[in-house]
C-alpha cells in the first residue's frame, strides 16, 4: 500500500519542526503550547458543543439524552 503524497508532507514537516529543537520534547510541547496561546482566536473548545455541534445545555449532563421536548415518560 503506498502512503499518500499529502501524509508524506505532513511527515516531513513534522520531522523539520522537531529537528529545529533538537527533538527534545519538552521544547516541542512548548512550542505547540506557544502556537496554540498565539493562535487561540482560531480554537474551537468542543466540550462546550453538544451532540451534532449544538450548543450544550446547561442543564444537561452527560448521562441523559439531550431533551427534543418531546419526552415520554412511562408510567407503571
Amino acid at each position: 500500500m503506498t502512503t499518500p503524497p499529502i501524509l508524506l508532507e505532513i511527515r516531513r514537516v513534522r520531522h523539520e519542526m522537531s529537528a529545529e529543537i533538537n527533538h527534545d520534547p519538552v521544547r516541542l510541547v512548548e512550542y505547540f503550547a506557544a502556537l496554540e496561546k498565539q493562535n487561540a482566536f482560531r480554537v474551537v473548545n468542543l466540550a462546550d458543543q453538544g451532540p451534532k455541534g449544538r450548543k450544550k445545555d446547561p442543564t444537561e449532563t452527560d448521562a441523559s439524552p439531550p431533551s427534543d421536548g418531546n419526552v415520554v415518560s412511562s408510567v407503571w
